[in-house]
């Protein structure tokens, strides 16, 4: 078991060697937890994780908001493929009617995760992933092949990374209501 991190940033503890029974009947509620090929990790979020998905949560409904689009929590919901795959996104969302999977999941990539996330959500099947990494948010959707890179979401018409980016990064440190003032 590996176990790292700070107050301000994730904490991050790494099981090898376990099972999908083992994965299920974990109960961690403030804890992201993901399993695949028999590695359970769990992430504690720092504040710092959490700021800046508060910020995108912030940037999407206040988007959603200005552009009449109806959208559905899923935040932290466990997504499963039932025995192989399963995963905690930070911020996750459907649009204009609810489903039974998000149409955009969003990850934070503090000091854990990488674009290896990816390979989980694509087992997931999920539409459109956003993953926020060395100060700047990349995204992506979905193919049978893997993952396309995009500069404009699929989801969100009209909004993209280097915005999004730029509004994050513009806000760090500040009231998550600045966000609205990117949205006249």
């Amino acid at each position: 078991m590996l176990s790292i991190g700070t107050q301000k940033s994730d904490r991050i503890t790494t099981i090898t060697n376990t099972t999908w029974a083992e994965y299920i009947s974990l109960d961690l509620p403030s804890k992201r937890v993901s399993f695949r090929n028999g590695v359970i990790t769990i992430v504690s979020p720092g504040r710092n994780h959490e700021l800046i998905g508060d910020y995108i949560r912030a940037i999407i409904w206040t988007y959603c908001r200005k552009n009449n689009f109806a959208l559905f929590p899923y935040n932290q919901t466990t997504l499963k493929e039932e025995g192989k795959e399963g995963k905690e996104p930070d911020v996750a969302y459907c649009f204009e009617i609810d489903k039974d999977k998000p149409d955009l999941a969003v990850e934070i990539n503090l000091t854990s995760g990488s674009i290896d996330d990816l390979t989980k959500y694509q087992y997931l099947k999920i539409a459109e992933v956003w993953l926020w990494e060395d100060n700047k948010i990349r995204f992506f959707v979905y193919r049978e092949s893997g993952y396309l890179e995009l500069t404009t979401s699929n989801s969100l018409p009209n909004l993209n990374s280097d915005r999004v980016t730029k509004i994050v990064n513009s806000c760090f440190g500040k009231s998550v209501l600045e966000v609205e003032k990117y949205f006249p």
